[in-house]
């Protein structure tokens, strides 16, 4: 686990800062999205573009597919992507040769923009099963270069946006995610029982099981723990979300993984976290400055 504070100086009170996520991308792999992936990092320059925003991404880990050859349960070329076995015969020999290698090179090249917005990047299943079976670091090859801290499988982040000698904070926890689940109730429950386990954080995201879905806020009743007790309840509001998948449900041609498997056909969708960082509310009759925060969803295709 990682445990960062990250600092972001704050132009003007009506400046917002977007965070965008990149997790369950299966770069290499025959049914990845990669128009949808790359429409969303194009969406992400033009809003760094912007003089109110600032921009900040976060890869949530399964970057790319990782699986070789070797992986006698999980491999099949009918998975590969076009790309892999494309050109002569030695260029896909090559290839073949070192289908990792050639994936987080795409990877690294397709997200090189992002580079100056890039926080740091979780280790997903995939990434953690190639380093155990194969002996190969390839979360580590991505987050370098990505030129980005490796966050491990779970990271606490504390930000803190100043503007001039004035200062607010919020918390985000981000895991990858475990287990599957086809049922409707599946994503809410895991999302709740994770928020409930880390009280602290403002935001909490997970991904891995391929199921786009944004819990309504929790509101969390309080009153002052300082100075006059009014009369009245105040309310700051917790979130929590899976940032969903880049993957086609079913596509015409070979037998799928998902497939197979007799998956739902999941939203090809992701989420951004909005936070205007300096918005004011009275309590106990003073005026009291804090971070406004909003879950907003993206239509991919």
């Amino acid at each position: 686990m990682k445990i960062l504070s990250h600092e972001i100086d704050v132009r003007s009170r009506s400046d917002r800062i977007e965070l965008f996520f990149f997790g369950d991308t299966h770069i290499g792999k025959r049914n990845c999205a990669e128009e949808c992936i790359r429409k969303q990092i194009r969406e992400v320059m033009n809003r760094a573009k912007r003089k109110d925003r600032q921009v900040r991404v976060l890869f949530g880990g399964d970057i790319c597919d990782y699986v070789k050859m070797g992986d006698i349960k999980r491999f099949n070329v009918n998975a590969l992507a076009d790309w892999l076995c494309e050109g002569s015969a030695d260029q896909v020999r090559k290839r073949l040769n070192d289908v990792s290698e050639h994936q987080v090179r795409r990877a690294i090249k397709m997200f090189e923009p992002l580079k100056p917005y890039a926080i740091g990047g979780l280790e997903g299943n995939h990434e953690y099963s190639i380093m155990h079976h194969n002996n190969f670091d390839m979360q580590e090859r991505f987050c370098q270069g990505m030129a980005m801290p490796n966050l491990t499988d779970e990271v606490l982040i504390r930000f803190r946006f100043k503007r001039g000698a004035a200062s607010t904070t919020c918390k985000l926890y981000m895991q990858h995610g475990f287990g599957g689940g086809r049922t409707a109730g599946a994503e809410p429950n895991k999302l709740h029982r994770l928020r409930d386990e880390w009280e602290d954080a403002d935001v909490v995201l997970r991904g891995h099981s391929h199921t786009f879905h944004v819990l309504p806020p929790k509101p969390i009743l309080f009153v002052p723990n300082i100075g006059r007790l009014g009369s009245e309840l105040f309310t700051r509001h917790r979130y929590a979300a899976n940032w969903g998948c880049w993957l086609h449900s079913h596509l015409p041609g070979p037998s799928s993984y998902e497939s197979r498997a007799a998956y739902p056909a999941r939203p090809m969708m992701t989420l951004k976290v909005v936070i205007w960082p300096f918005r004011e509310t009275t309590i106990a009759g003073k005026t009291v400055t804090y971070p406004k925060i909003e879950l907003r969803e993206y239509a991919l295709l």
